[in-house]
């Protein structure tokens, strides 16, 4: 009997500590700020594709609770026509509105519009060197070097706008696409030369 009890004492002193370290790592990493709700939703989705049995419970088309995946299918086709509406609602006084300065803001489109994809075309071509990549296929290196062309995602300005930066983020992704419009043209010109 007391050694029943003494088992039962020792298990939950365990558990609790168990529990307290990961409280601890919790705060300490600030994990709170890292796990927002699309990074949880993406590990989710990778263990369940990655798990055979959990992809045919779940994801195929004759699954049982298919309907579940059928339902975000559908709440995802309605993701960015709502994102759009929260980031011109961000913009509702005007893209200067932001408190980034021009400097700011200029550096970062030059970044990511004129910097980034010459480092995406040496990246494809060490890929292609090293023959990570298809031989001969064409296309496959275009969609990957028009990735890193392609101006910020909206859904940055969603999870900036979870931070609380949403103006400056909107303000940003505004004039990066604004400015996408000539820098896209130039690029593709660049890569439809090299590669075709």
């Amino acid at each position: 009997m007391f050694l029943k009890y003494d088992l039962l004492l020792l298990k939950s002193r365990v558990l609790l500590q168990i529990k307290e370290f990961f409280v601890y790592l919790y705060e300490k990493l600030k994990l709170k700020q890292i796990l927002q709700p699309p990074i949880i939703a993406s590990i989710l989705a990778m263990v369940i594709g990655a798990i055979p049995f959990l992809k045919r419970l779940i994801l195929t088309d004759d699954a049982p609770f298919f309907f579940f995946t059928d339902s975000c299918i559908i709440l995802g086709e309605a993701m960015i026509p709502c994102i759009l509406l929260a980031l011109g609602g961000n913009l509702v006084d005007g893209p200067g509105s932001s408190k980034l300065g021009l400097r700011t803001t200029a550096a970062i489109i030059f970044g990511r519009l004129v910097l980034v994809p010459p480092a995406g075309l040496g990246i494809v071509t060490l890929a292609d060197k090293l023959g990570l990549l298809p031989a001969g296929d064409k296309m496959f290196k275009f969609v990957l070097l028009l990735q890193h062309t392609m101006p910020t995602s909206v859904l940055a300005g969603a999870v900036a706008n979870l931070r609380g930066c949403g103006k400056e983020a909107a303000a940003v992704l505004f004039w990066v696409h604004i400015f996408a419009i000539f820098s896209m043209a130039g690029w593709i010109v660049l890569y439809l030369r090299i590669l075709f």
